[in-house]
């Protein structure tokens, strides 16, 4: 899968913050995030900013949704699609376009 060519988006530093001192953050966050839909898709971007991870299973996902006029963050679960090597999508439940494995 081709990856969204936007920009990107900026973490406030609050927002950096609050996802490094969560207590059970699965990895370093980063300040700058990049959209990871499939070119060209149509509405909002997404991105994953942080996911908290107790006893080796995702608990809860930390996703930024943004437009050039708005920006939320969502929990939604992960897609549960998988390739045929059980590779499993890492986008949003729901997402437009490809899977992350395509």
């Amino acid at each position: 899968m081709n990856r969204c060519r936007t920009e990107g988006i900026e973490l406030t530093q609050d927002e950096v913050d609050h996802l490094t001192q969560l207590p059970d953050g699965a990895h370093v966050v980063e300040a700058h995030l990049l959209c990871e839909l499939e070119d060209g898709h149509a509405g909002p971007h997404w991105a994953l900013a942080q996911s908290e991870d107790r006893d080796g299973e995702t608990h809860r996902y930390w996703w930024l949704r943004w437009s050039a006029d708005d920006r939320q963050w969502a929990h939604d679960t992960a897609c549960p699609a998988e390739d045929e090597e059980l590779e499993l999508c890492m986008l949003p439940e729901g997402h437009v376009g490809g899977h992350s494995f395509s």
